[in-house]
């Protein structure tokens, strides 16, 4: 178990990159020396895991988002959801005995089509939301 407790802050502090810049410049020593007390203060394994699943629960409701406002980040997320979701009936279609038909891989090539032009559409959407820097070329 002193080898969890080793190991945990230095987990943490990887973890850490995946808050936002200004929050982990300004709060994360901070955030590393509460985390370590806390687990300091818990002898229990049952207290260790409440505490990363606190810990693990706080990242996702501000770290992840916080990432999902940068276009190069939420574009490919979106775009690889979104090629999961349009792809999964044809996944799905692959395994039924017989497995796909043409029109079956016609379809799956529409929605593809569809689901790319959707997800271009997003990204010069959000792009132009965002205040770009412009290079002055030209």
């Amino acid at each position: 178990m002193t080898r969890f407790f080793r190991w945990s802050p230095r987990a943490y502090r990887s973890l850490l990159i995946l808050y936002p810049e200004d929050l982990r410049r300004d709060f994360g020593q901070e955030m590393l020396e509460a985390f370590a007390q806390d687990l300091s203060a818990e002898r229990s394994i049952g207290g260790i895991v409440r505490i990363w699943r606190i810990t693990l629960r706080e990242l996702i409701r501000i770290g992840f988002p916080a990432w999902l406002q940068i276009p190069a980040v939420f574009v490919p997320a979106l775009s690889a959801a979104t090629v999961v979701v349009s792809q999964s009936p044809l996944l799905i279609m692959s395994f039924r005995p017989g497995g796909a038909t043409p029109l079956d891989a016609l379809v799956a090539v529409t929605i593809e089509a569809a689901v790319a032009a959707l997800t271009s559409f997003v990204a010069v959407h959000r792009w132009k939301r965002a205040s770009l820097i412009s290079l002055r070329i030209g």
